[in-house]
């Protein structure tokens, strides 16, 4: 699609544009004979500037991470056949029109984000959770990006509860990059929400600053196995969920009582398929009959009523109109994948089709009507009548898809949304964003630095530098698995803060205290003299701060984040006039630091910058 697209920048007309011309007029000359009129490279909207955005192809105000410019500097594009080649001037003229560009806020301190929370956590109950989106506007997501994937966090917590609607989506912020969710609203207890806790890599203790979980791990995560089995309960088998949804399969199909539809094609499945539904008190249980070949009793038009299925998906909907999915094999047994022999994902990287995101995916506008193949097929005198009772008539199906897909639609109203093609849906959207590799402006971001202080602390990770060392050169990436296990030890080094993961929601945080510069403070000892002191500090790969830098904190707040009330030692020690050693120590009330003798035993805390 990138190539198309290049290639379209410099093949696709003749016309030429000064140095003048915007990167708009360069996009419309270049591209639009062939992507407007042809529709080439699926990019019929070449022109629609936001969507380029949303899609990635653009990065509003830094030409240089575009995939436009990327390609074109790289020397990948255009291929040697083709002659035509953007000029300098019109490369200039495009990578202007995209530093131009308005990214969707300025980005906003650690500090900024943690008064946020503080102060809503002070009006919120103790129900109350929190997700943020902050870090993917520091690391330039735009406008349409953020609308987008809010919606993807709207939609997945709709599908993620069993209450008569979906829960609110609370912002705390202007921005509305920082949301409150009501665990109440949800059905889930402090349990539950303990499960996705425990789970989850980017955890740093902050003091009294509650958590606030990233969207995008979240939505990444919790939209496939294990964690979407957990939260939403879902049964171990297809016999327990049709019991929960109140409905007999096999009595529905006895008494007719069902729709089904088979076709020889599919865009998921490998071979021919059945579907099939029930009507739930809910609304609607699709079920699809999948085979691992086409022959014997896997072929359904030469076994219409007794054909033996290698699997299956469940799609059902929830008591608040979204939709629920279930992935099952041959014994109707609950599966977290599918085998690729049988069907695929074309979107996703390794092309296996994971419950529930894959089924998010494709469903993003409902049931996807399929018209039957097998009503008006030749079939023998015995099956004819029993094939027509089971497999409505086209106009009637077609009411069945209208109403489902209608019921679909308007769950995704009541939280402003609307149903979407699948290129188009968000959940996967949000997903293949957070799965990407990491540049060196968005590791940053994650960690809630600047990218040149990131740069600059880069040589501290000893350890870890031939792991992470891609992020170091030129357009240099790391994968995400790699960087999400290495997470807690990175932020730990760079003095980011202290990772901190709590086994339950009664976990007594650790006594960390962030100042104005973002160094985190920690007492590691109650009782301690300072030769152990310097060691205490050291053995966890943090530091014991100098006696100006400890005064300056102490003035700052940190007797009463860390609810001190004894001294606590400094770094360093001294030789007197009678070459006796002594070292420094700070009153936490009254911020004064005064002599003692380095084995007088006081407060161990440590800064990690």
């Amino acid at each position: 699609m990138r190539q198309l697209l290049l290639l379209a920048l410099a093949a696709c007309s003749s016309a030429r544009a000064d140095q003048a011309t915007e990167g708009a007029a360069v996009l419309q000359h270049y591209c639009g004979k062939c992507h407007l009129a042809k529709a080439e490279g699926d990019l019929a909207y070449i022109t629609d500037t936001k969507r380029l955005i949303a899609e990635g192809y653009l990065m509003p105000g830094d030409a240089g991470r575009s995939q436009i410019v990327q390609r074109i500097v790289d020397g990948e594009m255009p291929p040697a056949a083709v002659k035509l080649r953007p000029s300098a001037a019109e490369l200039a003229s495009l990578r202007a029109w995209i530093d131009g560009m308005r990214t969707a806020s300025a980005t906003r301190s650690t500090r900024d984000v943690d008064r946020l929370l503080v102060a809503d956590a002070a009006r919120a109950g103790t129900e109350a959770r929190w997700l943020s989106f902050a870090h993917l506007v520091d690391a330039g997501a735009t406008d349409a990006q953020l609308d987008r994937y809010r919606t993807a966090l709207a939609t997945l917590l709709g599908s993620l509860t069993w209450a008569a609607k979906p829960p609110r989506l609370v912002a705390i912020d202007r921005e509305r990059t920082l949301f409150r969710i009501d665990l109440r609203e949800l059905g889930w207890s402090a349990a539950t929400w303990d499960t996705v806790r425990a789970s989850y890599p980017y955890g740093i203790a902050r003091g009294r600053v509650p958590d606030a979980l990233r969207a995008d791990w979240f939505v990444a995560t919790a939209s496939r196995a294990p964690l979407y089995h957990t939260l939403l309960d879902m049964p171990e088998t297809e016999a327990e969920l049709a019991r929960r949804l109140g409905i007999d399969l096999a009595q529905d199909i006895a008494r007719a009582e069902v729709a089904r539809a088979a076709f020889n094609r599919s865009g998921v499945s490998v071979n021919n398929r059945v579907i099939e539904r029930h009507p739930t008190r809910f609304g609607a249980y699709w079920r699809s009959y999948d085979f691992a070949s086409s022959v014997g009793r896997e072929n359904v038009f030469a076994h219409p009523l007794d054909f033996t299925p290698a699997g299956g998906e469940i799609i059902f909907n929830l008591p608040d109109g979204f939709q629920a999915y279930m992935l099952v094999d041959r014994d109707g047994k609950r599966i977290d994948r599918a085998p690729q022999t049988i069907v695929s994902d074309p979107r996703r990287p390794d092309r296996a089709v994971e419950n529930a995101v894959s089924c998010m995916g494709c469903h993003a506008g409902g049931i996807v009507p399929k018209a039957d193949q097998l009503r008006e097929a030749t079939l023998e005198r015995g099956t004819v009548n029993r094939v027509r009772i089971l497999h409505p008539a086209p106009a009637a199906m077609n009411r069945l898809y209208d109403e489902d897909r209608a019921r679909f639609a308007r769950a995704l109203a009541a939280i402003d949304a609307k149903p979407t093609e699948p290129a188009d849906e968000p959940i996967t959207a949000l997903t293949t964003r957070y799965e990407a590799e990491l540049d060196l402006a968005t590791a940053a971001a994650e960690l809630g630095l600047r990218t040149d202080e990131l740069r600059e602390r880069l040589p501290r990770l000893y350890g870890l530098r031939q792991t992470l060392g891609g992020l170091a050169t030129q357009g240099g990436t790391v994968k995400r698995d790699t960087w999400a296990s290495l997470f807690p030890r990175i932020a730990e080094i760079l003095g980011v803060g202290i990772p901190f993961t709590p086994s339950s929601s009664t976990s007594a945080l650790p006594p960390v205290w962030v100042d104005d510069r973002r160094s985190s403070w920690v007492i590691v000892d109650r009782s301690s003299d300072q030769a152990r002191a310097v060691e205490a500090c050291r053995r966890r790969g943090y530091e014991l701060a100098r006696e100006a830098e400890l005064v300056r904190a102490v003035a700052n707040g940190l007797a009463a984040g860390l609810s001190l009330s004894s001294p606590m030692w400094s770094a360093g020690t001294k030789l007197d006039a009678s070459n006796l050693r002594y070292a420094a120590v700070v009153d936490p009330q009254t911020g004064l630091a005064r002599r003692a003798d380095v084995s007088d035993r006081h407060v161990v805390v440590c800064v990690v910058r």
